[in-house]
């Protein structure tokens, strides 16, 4: 195994340690990031959840990103790479510079960037967001670091879905808990008795 495959194998290892030891999902999106960033050399990641309703990405994790570019306006999942989220494959943007497909190519000219991946997060085949990287020179990424990349961003899909379902686990205890607690009451102040 090269030196490179080994780094993804062992980035990819921790992540997976991650998300079957910790419920906090923004340490597993930020670690995700780290690795990936690390892993292939480049400038700053970031991963944001697709708001179907808005048509909207919504930034959940971000790294190396300065608060002007996160602040430069709302980014519609269908004016900045759809591809990666209406085709469910990574969509790349080699040169920002002499590319069509973003929403604000100043900003990111302006940030720094100078090319782009993007990688649907799946879950079940269904996209839920992307996580999008950055470089600051014109590049092509390669296969496997694409192939990388999206193994990463289908881990941080596993993370979201867990955490979504914990979320609803514990709403739903929650609402079990304020339930018997208003029977207790209520068998307590003698409203509940028979005849």
């Amino acid at each position: 195994m090269q030196a490179r495959e080994q780094d993804y194998f062992r980035a990819f290892v921790s992540v997976s340690k991650a998300i079957s030891s910790t419920l906090n999902l923004q340490e597993v999106l930020d670690l995700i990031l780290k690795y990936a960033i690390q892993s292939i050399d480049l400038k700053a990641g970031a991963i944001s959840l697709w708001n179907m309703k808005e048509n909207r990405l919504q930034l959940i994790a971000q790294r190396n990103l300065s608060k002007e570019f996160l602040d430069k306006g709302p980014i519609a999942a269908d004016k900045s790479m759809p591809g990666a989220i209406f085709n469910k494959r990574p969509a790349v943007v080699p040169d920002v510079k002499s590319d069509t497909q973003l929403q604000y190519p100043d900003a990111c000219l302006k940030e720094g960037i100078h090319s782009i991946l993007s990688v649907p997060i799946l879950f079940r085949d269904n996209v839920i967001g992307v996580l999008r990287l950055y470089d600051t020179k014109p590049r092509e990424f390669t296969y496997r670091e694409v192939e990388f990349i999206s193994a990463m961003a289908d881990q941080g899909g596993i993370a979201i879905e867990n955490a979504r379902y914990m979320e609803k686990v514990m709403k739903d205890h929650k609402k079990e808990v304020a339930e018997l607690t208003d029977w207790f009451d209520a068998m307590a102040k003698g409203t509940m008795l028979d005849g």
